[in-house]
């Protein structure tokens, strides 16, 4: 059976603290996605910038004149605010039990138990709802669809 495990890890006794079941995992999809939306454009901003300065300093040349380095201290202080509300946007969906993928590729994990072991339930935002689970510590490229069985066997405490 699937269990929902629905915030963190008891670091005491290493087993989970809570769990998600699937229907309770979509129950948070609103905020997660809007959560999700800000997390990929903020990553997107940042690839960008950190892209932006990677050109810049390759330019020897122009380093030393002032506008440039006018420019690089607003990118870098861009990047570093950007860098903060990224961690921030995770820490938040942290703070409910909520994993996100790293490297990060827009998929949040819910930790769950199916037949009382720990797995991940995952979701993309291309999904409608959470249907999809894998194993603790692999990608989301493993994940495997929820067939009415297995949701039968994922379950709260």
């Amino acid at each position: 059976m699937v269990r929902a495990i629905h915030h963190s890890q008891d670091n005491s006794s290493g087993k989970l603290a809570s769990a998600f079941t699937p229907s309770a995992a979509t129950r948070t999809l609103p905020l997660v996605r809007r959560i999700m939306a800000e997390l990929i454009d903020l990553d997107e901003s940042i690839k960008a910038q950190q892209e932006q300065l990677r050109g810049v300093d390759d330019l020897v040349e122009t380093i030393d004149h002032k506008p440039y380095l006018d420019e690089l201290s607003d990118v870098r202080g861009s990047l570093e605010d950007d860098v903060r509300r990224m961690q921030s946007c995770i820490d938040e969906l942290a703070s409910f039990g909520v994993q996100v993928h790293q490297p990060f590729d827009g998929s949040v994990d819910f930790p769950a138990l199916l037949n009382r072991r720990p797995v991940q339930l995952c979701w993309h935002p291309a999904d409608d709802k959470v249907e999809h689970w894998h194993e603790v510590g692999q990608s989301s490229k493993d994940r495997q669809k929820l067939d009415a069985a297995t949701v039968g066997m994922v379950g709260g405490y």
